[in-house]
């Protein structure tokens, strides 16, 4: 995923684009693809819960150990990220053609959007000034293994 010129913030970021996408295209899909709709929402349902424990693993707990600015920033995404977790667990009890499943995606949706603009605006030029070249690529790394691993 990465190699050894790509930082943190160019990983996230790329991931933030594979994130919006997957819900982008679990949109394009009629209604009546079910299997198409089941198997792109197991995937970005993976990819997102497998995104957040990566960079809460990597970019946020290098960063709280950083300024006062990165701590709050870091500790309010990582906040968000428990929301989404709750929304998902919500989803998980309810059937897939139901209409509140279509609502709580739908929130879903909203919030994490919202989320991954929050994360780029607020966090990632922080974490472009707080953290070395040589931190940045290391985190990068060790987000990647995270992540695919």
């Amino acid at each position: 995923m990465s190699d050894t010129h790509d930082t943190i913030v160019d990983v996230i970021i790329a991931e933030h684009a594979r994130l919006r996408s997957g819900f982008d295209n679990l949109d394009a899909l009629p209604d009546d693809d079910r299997q198409g709709r089941k198997n792109l929402w197991k995937d970005l349902k993976k990819d997102l819960l497998a995104h957040h424990d990566a960079e809460e693993d990597t970019l946020f707990a290098a960063l709280v150990q950083t300024t006062a600015d990165a701590r709050h920033e870091s500790l309010h995404a990582v906040s968000e990220h428990g929301e989404h977790k709750k929304i998902l667990e919500q989803m998980e009890d309810l059937s897939f053609d139901h209409d509140e499943w279509q609502a709580k995606l739908a929130e879903l949706r909203h919030d994490v959007i919202h989320h991954l603009d929050e994360e780029e605006e607020d966090v990632l030029p922080i974490a472009r000034d707080v953290l070395t070249k040589e931190k940045s690529r290391a985190l990068a790394k060790a987000y990647s293994a995270a992540k695919d691993g």
